[in-house]
């Protein structure tokens, strides 16, 4: 070929040129080409492409075909490439849907690359002699494929390289003498795969759902992912042999497979109670998912319950010293099927992403202490109605779609709550915790931080319409009101944020959409809080009333886009007075302070705690009193020093109290809530204090004389007062009113 038609580019090493309307790079160095098409459209019938390229009085021999090199060349009915080549790019021929022949002679190419003769026409192709790879999709839809000619030099076939079709036009079974590769669909009947075989290679039985047995010779060291995919086929009983080394732990699927067995002298695999095990039964392979109903206890050796290993068995466990699940363990399993409680070990630490998932008979489970760690989506599209988590931990969609969960039991140990761990659980109405949790805490039902200065989740169906937020909630977290429908959600004037998709993904799938919904929101705040565009992705603003205090602000909302969709009112009287709230009252000296506060009408307990640091992470200890101001229990923090665990003096008559044991010169940071019988909040404060220091004056120090002339100190948002001899001073000494 020597007709010029035009130079593209040119570097120091290579050049494009067109030469007989085929795009040449030219490496100047090693004087080689690589070829491709110019202009799809004058690609047509039969293309010889041949060993070398004329250009300027220099050859150069062609090596290989660029990337795309041939897509969509759709007029092109044959390709024949020279025995110089030694690279065929990837998508060489996608969907040149009217080649029939391709011919690359042997020793040339080593791989045939990914989706190399995707959606052509070939009926028949010969793999060169030489290729030891084919790569991921390189043969996928090729609807005519009939034969395949498979060289022993193809040593590893990527997963889904033959990708299944409906129907299958393929005739005769692919392999060499090594790989067993693919299994025609329509084949049915017995089937015994040839001697010599060592490995069956990924889906190389998908979609043969007519044959009624397979034997697997002896020879056959691994099975690969997908390898013994029987779908819904007629195939009962697996029987590996006694050279089997590994099998993938994905690679056994049939719905209708009742036995597994392992031929005598295996050195990997043994069976118990029909149950594929390692060779020393620490972990668990494979449980036929068509056994017959029926309940095991597990061994003591089994310490490790295998990735998919009992996904969709009928079989109920009881686990004794298991320590890992893997991911997919249990998925869609018969777990609980006899009384519906599943309870794991204590010995449990790790349980991996979807372990338990789509569980259709545990109507109960209970999480120890014990586990450490926990994948995402663990028991996602279940339906039980109560989960016991005792761990420090819940990952990511943990509970996604349980929509029958209705109550969640959280254990002190909690710390860690991941997003959207309870989206979509449509049934959920109450969540309990003990008061000893340094991390969370509940009121009636609702989940919050433990200062409750975030809202971490509003269960769904909670009773009543109308939500009302304690005065000290500063933020709303992800998917903290996912799915609810209510007449009215009242925030506090503490809120600051509004965190991104507050009611849940925009994405949706499951089974049913509960789209959110809320009459008014009630915004009492003095500024706007943040947000972003994501924060009111699924509301349906434009039917929701957004009540603000003044008209100032109402021109603001207005003007941002995440709030401009609202129908934005002004209502003055949704302001409350703060000053009135303002009611507790803190005297510190070197190593306590004294409590006062208000007795609340219809309170039964007060809930005081107080804590090391600003952020209210770090809890020092939690008393609770009854309505008589009576201290009726103590929790503290399992961190907290030695010297506080003995922190309290005795109760007073009246509500007021005080705490011993603290550090001199010291900042703490305090809660005090009042509830109900039923746990709600009727008042609640944060504040703050700082014990005295041993050098302090006396005359600031005293708490003597009359109530005239003794000193007070009070706390008010986070500012320290002196009131002395009915003159009130900030901590500066400066006069602040007489």
């Amino acid at each position: 070929m020597t007709a010029l038609l035009s130079v593209i580019g040119t570097s120091a090493y290579a050049q494009n040129v067109v030469i007989d309307g085929l795009n040449y790079t030219l490496n100047n160095e090693a004087k080689t080409a690589e070829v491709a098409v110019q202009n799809k459209a004058d690609v047509v019938g039969d293309i010889v492409i041949s060993s070398s390229v004329t250009w300027e009085g220099t050859d150069y021999t062609v090596v290989s075909t660029a990337d795309n090199a041939f897509a969509e060349c759709k007029q092109m009915t044959s390709i024949e490439l020279p025995n110089t080549l030694r690279k065929l790019g990837k998508n060489a021929f996608l969907n040149c849907s009217a080649l029939t022949s391709c011919i690359i002679p042997d020793y040339t190419i080593d791989t045939i690359p990914y989706c190399a003769l995707f959606g052509t026409a070939l009926t028949e192709f010969h793999i060169p002699e030489g290729v030891v790879y084919l790569e991921q999709r390189s043969f996928e839809k090729m609807k005519k494929l009939e034969r395949v000619y498979l060289p022993n030099s193809v040593q590893e076939v990527s997963p889904y390289a033959f990708h299944e079709e409906y129907p299958d036009p393929l005739k005769e079974p692919i392999y060499n003498n090594r790989l067993f590769v693919r299994l025609p669909r329509n084949y049915s009947g017995k089937y015994t795969i040839p001697s010599g075989i060592e490995v069956i290679c990924d889906n190389a039985f998908f979609g043969c759902q007519n044959i009624t047995s397979l034997t697997i010779p002896e020879g056959v060291k691994r099975i690969e992912q997908y390898g013994l995919c029987f779908n819904y086929g007629k195939i009962t009983q697996i029987d590996l042999p006694a050279s089997l080394e590994y099998i993938h732990e994905e690679s056994i699927l049939g719905s209708f497979i009742k036995k597994v067995t392992v031929a005598e002298g295996n050195k990997r695999y043994k069976t118990w109670n029909n149950i594929l095990f390692t060779i020393n039964m620490d972990t668990t392979v494979y449980c036929p998912p068509a056994m017959d109903y029926v309940h095991y206890t597990l061994p003591e050796s089994v310490t490790h319950i295998g990735s998919f290993s009992f996904r969709g068995a009928h079989a109920d466990l009881t686990l004794t010293n298991v320590k890992t699940i893997g991911k997919y363990a249990f998925m869609g399993n018969n777990l609980g099927y006899y009384n519906g409680n599943f309870v794991l070990p204590e010995t449990i630490e790790e349980i991996d992403d979807y372990a338990f998932s789509q569980s259709y008979t545990m109507e109960e489970v209970t999480i120890p202490s014990s586990v450490r760690k926990m994948g995402e989506a663990v028991f996602e599209i279940s339906e039980m109605k109560k989960a016991n988590i005792y761990n420090d931990c819940i990952g990511a969609e943990q509970f996604h779609l349980c929509e029958k969960l209705e109550t969640i039991e959280l254990g002190e140990n909690i710390k860690q709550i991941a997003t959207n761990a309870f989206f979509q659980c449509y049934s959920l109405w109450y969540i309990r915790m003990p008061k000893a949790n340094d991390w969370f805490r509940t009121i009636d039902g609702v989940l919050y931080t433990a200062d409750t200065t975030e809202l971490v989740l509003y269960p769904r169906k909670h009773d009543g319409d109308e939500i009302v937020l304690p005065q000290q909630i500063e933020s709303l977290r992800t998917a903290s009101l996912s799915g609810v429908n209510i007449r009215k959600l009242v925030l506090s004037t503490q809120v600051q944020s509004l965190s991104n998709e507050l009611f849940g993904p925009s994405s949706m799938y499951g089974a049913k959409e509960v789209v959110p919904h809320i009459d008014t929101i009630v915004a009492p705040m003095m500024s706007v809080p943040q947000t972003n565009d994501s924060t009111f992705g699924r509301l349906a603003r434009t039917n929701t009333v957004l009540l603000v205090p003044n008209d100032s602000l109402a021109d603001i909302y207005r003007s941002l886009n995440v709030w401009k969709d609202f129908i934005i009112k002004v209502d003055g009287s949704i302001v409350k007075n703060q000053d009135e709230q303002q009611t507790v009252q803190t005297e510190p000296d070197e190593q306590s302070v004294f409590f006062t506060w208000p007795s609340v009408e219809g309170a039964t307990s007060y809930t005081l705690i107080i804590w090391a640091n600003e952020e209210r992470t770090e809890k020092v200890c939690t008393l609770v009193f009854n309505s008589m101001g009576q201290l009726i229990e103590i929790n503290f923090s399992k961190n907290a020093p030695a010297n506080r665990r003995n922190a309290v003096s005795e109760a007073m008559s009246t509500l007021s109290f005080r705490v011993t044991g603290l550090n001199d010169n010291t900042a703490y940071w305090f809660t005090i809530t009042a509830s109900d019988n039923w746990e709600t909040v009727l008042y609640s404060y944060i504040g703050s204090f700082r014990t005295l220091g041993k050098q302090m004056p006396t005359d600031i120090r005293s708490t003597t004389g009359t109530p005239s002339d003794a000193t007070r100190k009070y706390i008010s948002n986070g500012q320290l007062f002196i009131k002395k001899n009915g003159i009130l001073y900030d901590e500066k000494g400066n006069i602040i009113n007489r």
